[in-house]
Protein backbone atom coordinates (compact mmCIF):
# COMPACT_ATOMS: atom_id res chain seq x y z
CA UNK A 1 0.00 0.00 0.00
CA UNK A 2 1.26 3.12 -1.31
CA UNK A 3 -1.98 5.54 -0.87
CA UNK A 4 -3.85 5.92 2.05
CA UNK A 5 -7.60 6.23 1.31
CA UNK A 6 -9.69 8.24 3.65
CA UNK A 7 -13.44 8.38 4.64
CA UNK A 8 -15.05 11.20 6.86
CA UNK A 9 -17.49 10.22 9.81
CA UNK A 10 -19.67 13.96 10.38
CA UNK A 11 -19.19 16.46 7.34
CA UNK A 12 -19.38 19.37 10.20
CA UNK A 13 -17.67 22.50 10.84
CA UNK A 14 -14.14 21.09 11.14
CA UNK A 15 -14.52 18.32 8.31
CA UNK A 16 -13.44 20.86 5.57
CA UNK A 17 -9.97 21.16 7.40
CA UNK A 18 -9.53 17.79 6.92
CA UNK A 19 -10.50 17.70 3.20
CA UNK A 20 -7.86 20.46 2.62
CA UNK A 21 -4.77 18.36 4.54
CA UNK A 22 -5.68 14.91 2.72
CA UNK A 23 -5.33 16.96 -0.25
CA UNK A 24 -2.30 18.34 0.40
CA UNK A 25 -0.38 15.10 1.53
CA UNK A 26 1.63 13.02 -1.77
CA UNK A 27 0.09 9.63 0.31
CA UNK A 28 -3.46 10.18 1.35
CA UNK A 29 -6.71 10.45 -0.91
CA UNK A 30 -10.32 11.30 0.33
CA UNK A 31 -12.55 7.94 -0.56
CA UNK A 32 -15.37 8.61 1.19
CA UNK A 33 -18.05 10.47 3.54
CA UNK A 34 -21.07 9.12 5.64
CA UNK A 35 -23.46 11.58 7.55
CA UNK A 36 -26.92 10.33 8.77
CA UNK A 37 -28.31 13.19 6.12
CA UNK A 38 -27.42 11.74 3.04
CA UNK A 39 -28.39 14.73 1.48
CA UNK A 40 -25.82 16.23 3.53
CA UNK A 41 -23.72 13.43 2.91
CA UNK A 42 -24.03 14.03 -0.63
CA UNK A 43 -24.10 17.95 -1.03
CA UNK A 44 -20.26 17.39 1.30
CA UNK A 45 -19.08 14.56 -1.21
CA UNK A 46 -19.99 17.65 -3.50
CA UNK A 47 -18.62 19.91 -2.87
CA UNK A 48 -15.50 18.50 -2.25
CA UNK A 49 -14.88 15.76 -4.91
CA UNK A 50 -15.20 12.99 -2.25
CA UNK A 51 -15.82 9.77 -4.50
CA UNK A 52 -18.25 8.52 -2.22
CA UNK A 53 -21.34 9.32 -0.04
CA UNK A 54 -23.07 7.32 2.72
CA UNK A 55 -26.20 7.93 4.70
CA UNK A 56 -25.05 5.94 7.78
CA UNK A 57 -21.63 5.32 9.44
CA UNK A 58 -21.66 1.83 9.48
CA UNK A 59 -21.74 1.93 5.83
CA UNK A 60 -18.72 3.75 5.63
CA UNK A 61 -16.95 1.81 7.84
CA UNK A 62 -18.22 -1.42 5.35
CA UNK A 63 -16.49 -0.17 3.16
CA UNK A 64 -13.55 -2.19 1.29
CA UNK A 65 -12.39 1.11 -0.47
CA UNK A 66 -11.29 3.10 3.17
CA UNK A 67 -8.33 2.55 5.20
CA UNK A 68 -8.24 5.38 7.47
CA UNK A 69 -11.40 7.01 9.31
CA UNK A 70 -11.11 10.76 10.14
CA UNK A 71 -13.96 10.59 13.26
CA UNK A 72 -15.68 14.81 13.54
CA UNK A 73 -18.61 13.79 15.44
CA UNK A 74 -20.08 15.37 18.55
CA UNK A 75 -17.56 14.81 21.74
CA UNK A 76 -19.74 12.09 23.87
CA UNK A 77 -19.29 9.74 20.37
CA UNK A 78 -16.16 9.59 18.97
CA UNK A 79 -15.16 7.17 21.77
CA UNK A 80 -18.29 5.12 20.54
CA UNK A 81 -17.31 5.43 16.60
CA UNK A 82 -13.26 5.30 17.10
CA UNK A 83 -13.89 2.17 18.41
CA UNK A 84 -16.64 0.73 15.84
CA UNK A 85 -14.19 1.89 12.64
CA UNK A 86 -11.06 -0.18 14.55
CA UNK A 87 -12.90 -3.56 14.68
CA UNK A 88 -13.95 -2.42 11.21
CA UNK A 89 -10.06 -2.65 10.38
CA UNK A 90 -9.74 0.99 10.10
CA UNK A 91 -6.70 3.16 11.37
CA UNK A 92 -8.35 6.55 13.07
CA UNK A 93 -7.92 9.76 13.69
CA UNK A 94 -10.54 11.00 15.81
CA UNK A 95 -11.11 14.86 16.72
CA UNK A 96 -10.47 15.66 20.44
CA UNK A 97 -11.31 15.27 22.97
CA UNK A 98 -10.56 11.73 21.94
CA UNK A 99 -13.24 10.21 25.00
CA UNK A 100 -14.92 11.49 27.96
CA UNK A 101 -13.54 9.46 30.71
CA UNK A 102 -10.57 7.52 30.90
CA UNK A 103 -12.06 4.28 30.72
CA UNK A 104 -13.32 5.22 27.42
CA UNK A 105 -9.47 5.95 26.35
CA UNK A 106 -8.61 2.68 27.65
CA UNK A 107 -11.86 0.95 25.54
CA UNK A 108 -9.82 2.09 22.62
CA UNK A 109 -6.62 0.93 23.29
CA UNK A 110 -7.86 -2.39 23.61
CA UNK A 111 -10.18 -2.36 20.48
CA UNK A 112 -6.64 -0.89 18.92
CA UNK A 113 -4.05 -3.75 20.37
CA UNK A 114 -6.54 -6.34 19.23
CA UNK A 115 -7.54 -4.88 15.49
CA UNK A 116 -3.71 -4.13 14.97
CA UNK A 117 -4.87 -0.79 13.96
CA UNK A 118 -3.64 2.94 14.88
CA UNK A 119 -5.99 5.01 16.92
CA UNK A 120 -4.82 8.92 17.06
CA UNK A 121 -6.15 12.00 18.58
CA UNK A 122 -6.56 14.54 16.24
CA UNK A 123 -4.59 17.47 18.63
CA UNK A 124 -3.47 19.24 15.39
CA UNK A 125 -1.41 22.41 17.23
CA UNK A 126 0.93 19.87 18.75
CA UNK A 127 2.39 19.38 15.55
CA UNK A 128 2.98 22.74 14.28
CA UNK A 129 6.61 23.81 13.72
CA UNK A 130 5.91 26.99 16.35
CA UNK A 131 5.11 24.47 19.35
CA UNK A 132 7.22 22.05 18.80
CA UNK A 133 10.43 24.91 18.79
CA UNK A 134 8.75 26.20 22.33
CA UNK A 135 8.47 22.96 23.69
CA UNK A 136 12.08 22.12 22.26
CA UNK A 137 13.45 25.37 24.08
CA UNK A 138 11.43 25.41 27.43
CA UNK A 139 12.50 21.51 28.17
CA UNK A 140 16.03 22.19 26.37
CA UNK A 141 16.80 24.79 29.56
CA UNK A 142 16.88 27.96 27.20
CA UNK A 143 15.09 29.35 29.41
CA UNK A 144 16.05 28.86 32.81
CA UNK A 145 14.32 26.43 35.47
CA UNK A 146 10.82 26.61 34.19
CA UNK A 147 8.57 27.73 36.22
CA UNK A 148 5.05 28.53 35.04
CA UNK A 149 3.03 27.55 32.00
CA UNK A 150 -0.04 30.11 31.24
CA UNK A 151 -2.28 29.54 28.83
CA UNK A 152 -5.53 31.02 27.46
CA UNK A 153 -8.26 30.21 24.52
CA UNK A 154 -11.69 31.86 24.56
CA UNK A 155 -14.56 32.43 21.96
CA UNK A 156 -17.83 33.70 21.33
CA UNK A 157 -20.05 31.02 21.68
CA UNK A 158 -23.52 32.58 21.11
CA UNK A 159 -25.76 29.70 18.31
CA UNK A 160 -27.90 27.95 21.15
CA UNK A 161 -28.04 24.41 19.20
CA UNK A 162 -24.58 24.48 19.19
CA UNK A 163 -23.37 20.41 20.43
CA UNK A 164 -20.68 21.83 22.25
CA UNK A 165 -23.02 24.01 25.05
CA UNK A 166 -25.17 20.53 25.15
CA UNK A 167 -24.58 18.93 28.05
CA UNK A 168 -25.73 15.34 26.77
CA UNK A 169 -23.09 15.89 24.34
CA UNK A 170 -20.07 16.49 25.91
CA UNK A 171 -20.46 20.28 26.07
CA UNK A 172 -18.16 22.80 27.77
CA UNK A 173 -15.50 25.13 27.11
CA UNK A 174 -13.20 23.20 29.13
CA UNK A 175 -13.43 19.88 26.72
CA UNK A 176 -13.58 22.15 23.42
CA UNK A 177 -11.44 24.67 23.90
CA UNK A 178 -9.57 24.35 27.53
CA UNK A 179 -7.95 21.06 26.74
CA UNK A 180 -5.44 23.05 24.11
CA UNK A 181 -3.65 25.04 26.85
CA UNK A 182 -4.22 21.74 29.07
CA UNK A 183 -2.38 19.32 27.09
CA UNK A 184 0.48 22.02 25.92
CA UNK A 185 1.15 22.15 30.02
CA UNK A 186 1.59 18.63 29.86
CA UNK A 187 3.50 17.95 26.78
CA UNK A 188 5.93 20.98 28.32
CA UNK A 189 6.19 19.16 31.87
CA UNK A 190 7.08 15.93 30.13
CA UNK A 191 4.64 14.53 33.60
CA UNK A 192 0.87 14.49 34.78
CA UNK A 193 -0.05 17.22 37.01
CA UNK A 194 -0.21 15.45 40.88
CA UNK A 195 -2.72 18.23 41.72
CA UNK A 196 -5.32 20.55 40.30
CA UNK A 197 -7.71 23.38 41.44
CA UNK A 198 -10.67 24.53 39.07
CA UNK A 199 -13.70 27.44 39.13
CA UNK A 200 -16.01 28.05 36.59
CA UNK A 201 -19.30 29.34 35.23
CA UNK A 202 -21.83 26.95 34.73
CA UNK A 203 -25.36 27.88 32.34
CA UNK A 204 -28.85 26.82 33.26
CA UNK A 205 -27.86 23.20 32.12
CA UNK A 206 -24.55 22.57 33.92
CA UNK A 207 -22.02 23.56 30.91
CA UNK A 208 -19.23 25.29 31.65
CA UNK A 209 -19.13 28.87 29.76
CA UNK A 210 -16.31 30.09 31.54
CA UNK A 211 -13.41 27.44 33.33
CA UNK A 212 -10.32 28.61 35.17
CA UNK A 213 -7.80 26.03 35.81
CA UNK A 214 -4.61 25.37 37.67
CA UNK A 215 -2.34 22.17 37.69
CA UNK A 216 0.67 21.51 39.76
CA UNK A 217 3.57 18.36 38.28
CA UNK A 218 5.94 16.49 40.43
CA UNK A 219 9.06 18.42 39.04
CA UNK A 220 7.32 21.75 40.55
CA UNK A 221 6.31 23.27 37.34
CA UNK A 222 3.27 25.11 38.10
CA UNK A 223 0.63 25.70 35.37
CA UNK A 224 -2.78 27.97 35.01
CA UNK A 225 -4.97 28.28 32.23
CA UNK A 226 -8.47 29.86 31.51
CA UNK A 227 -11.00 29.41 28.45
CA UNK A 228 -14.55 30.24 27.85
CA UNK A 229 -17.25 30.51 25.42
CA UNK A 230 -18.40 34.13 26.65
CA UNK A 231 -15.29 36.22 26.11
CA UNK A 232 -13.86 37.22 22.63
CA UNK A 233 -11.15 35.57 20.76
CA UNK A 234 -8.20 35.04 22.81
CA UNK A 235 -5.14 32.62 21.62
CA UNK A 236 -1.83 33.09 23.95
CA UNK A 237 0.55 31.18 25.76
CA UNK A 238 3.15 31.77 27.84
CA UNK A 239 6.19 29.96 29.69
CA UNK A 240 7.87 30.81 32.05
CA UNK A 241 11.80 30.25 33.09
CA UNK A 242 13.85 31.61 36.02
CA UNK A 243 15.77 33.19 33.05
CA UNK A 244 13.50 33.93 29.87
CA UNK A 245 10.11 33.67 28.82
CA UNK A 246 8.27 32.76 25.58
CA UNK A 247 5.04 33.79 24.42
CA UNK A 248 3.17 32.33 21.47
CA UNK A 249 0.47 34.46 20.23
CA UNK A 250 -2.35 32.53 18.84
CA UNK A 251 -0.62 29.09 19.37
CA UNK A 252 -3.57 26.82 18.90
CA UNK A 253 -5.07 27.99 15.48
CA UNK A 254 -2.43 30.01 13.62
CA UNK A 255 -2.41 30.42 9.62
CA UNK A 256 -4.08 29.24 7.30
CA UNK A 257 -6.83 29.56 10.18
CA UNK A 258 -5.45 32.51 12.07
CA UNK A 259 -2.99 34.73 12.28
CA UNK A 260 0.91 34.11 11.37
CA UNK A 261 2.68 31.98 13.88
CA UNK A 262 4.43 33.78 16.53
CA UNK A 263 7.20 32.94 18.85
CA UNK A 264 8.87 35.59 20.63
CA UNK A 265 11.96 35.26 23.70
CA UNK A 266 11.70 37.66 26.32
CA UNK A 267 14.49 38.59 28.61
CA UNK A 268 14.19 41.38 31.13
CA UNK A 269 12.84 44.13 28.53
CA UNK A 270 14.48 42.34 25.54
CA UNK A 271 12.39 41.13 22.96
CA UNK A 272 13.91 38.21 20.20
CA UNK A 273 11.83 36.57 17.46
CA UNK A 274 11.78 33.29 17.46
CA UNK A 275 12.00 31.73 13.48
CA UNK A 276 9.84 29.14 13.30
CA UNK A 277 8.24 28.56 9.57
CA UNK A 278 4.50 28.18 9.11
CA UNK A 279 2.35 25.45 8.01
CA UNK A 280 -0.99 23.38 7.52
CA UNK A 281 -1.03 21.72 11.04
CA UNK A 282 -4.06 19.45 10.18
CA UNK A 283 -1.50 18.63 6.76
CA UNK A 284 1.22 17.58 9.33
CA UNK A 285 -0.96 15.60 11.66
CA UNK A 286 -2.40 13.53 8.38
CA UNK A 287 1.24 13.12 6.99
CA UNK A 288 2.33 12.02 10.71
CA UNK A 289 -0.32 9.49 11.19
CA UNK A 290 0.43 8.72 6.95
CA UNK A 291 4.06 7.75 8.19
CA UNK A 292 2.98 5.98 11.38
CA UNK A 293 1.07 3.38 8.80
CA UNK A 294 3.07 3.11 6.04
CA UNK A 295 6.15 3.35 7.61
CA UNK A 296 5.93 2.49 11.06
CA UNK A 297 7.26 5.45 12.48
CA UNK A 298 5.84 6.23 16.01
CA UNK A 299 3.18 8.96 15.82
CA UNK A 300 3.89 12.00 18.25
CA UNK A 301 0.43 11.85 20.36
CA UNK A 302 0.30 7.89 21.27
CA UNK A 303 -2.76 6.56 23.70
CA UNK A 304 -0.91 7.44 27.11
CA UNK A 305 -0.65 10.88 26.22
CA UNK A 306 -4.48 10.72 25.17
CA UNK A 307 -4.98 9.03 28.64
CA UNK A 308 -3.65 11.35 30.63
CA UNK A 309 -5.19 13.99 28.82
CA UNK A 310 -8.85 13.15 29.65
CA UNK A 311 -8.08 12.16 33.43
CA UNK A 312 -6.41 15.59 34.00
CA UNK A 313 -9.73 17.16 32.24
CA UNK A 314 -12.10 14.72 34.53
CA UNK A 315 -9.92 16.30 37.31
CA UNK A 316 -10.46 19.80 36.84
CA UNK A 317 -14.21 19.39 35.57
CA UNK A 318 -14.58 17.43 39.01
CA UNK A 319 -13.00 20.31 40.71
CA UNK A 320 -14.99 22.84 39.06
CA UNK A 321 -17.83 21.08 39.93
CA UNK A 322 -17.44 21.43 43.77
CA UNK A 323 -17.94 24.56 43.77
CA UNK A 324 -21.19 24.62 41.68
CA UNK A 325 -23.61 26.25 43.86
CA UNK A 326 -21.16 29.23 44.44
CA UNK A 327 -19.41 29.74 40.79
CA UNK A 328 -22.67 29.67 39.10
CA UNK A 329 -24.12 33.02 37.06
Amino acid sequence: MTTLRWGILGPGRIAPRLVRAVGGCARAELAAVASRDAARARSFAGAHAIPMAYDSYDSLLSSPDVDVVYVALPNHLHAEWTIRALAAGKHVLCEKPLALSVAEVDAIADASGRAGRLAVEGFMYLHHPQVLRAIELARGGALGRLELVNGTFSFFLTHPGDPRVDPSMGGGSLWDVGCYPVSLARRIAGEEPDGVGAFARFDERGVDRTFVGQMHFPGGLLAQFDCGFAAPDRERVEIVGSDATLVLESPFLPAPDGPPPSVTMRRGRDETPVDVRSTDQYQAEVEDLTAAILDGTPPRLDLAFSRGSIATLVDLDTAARAHLGSATG
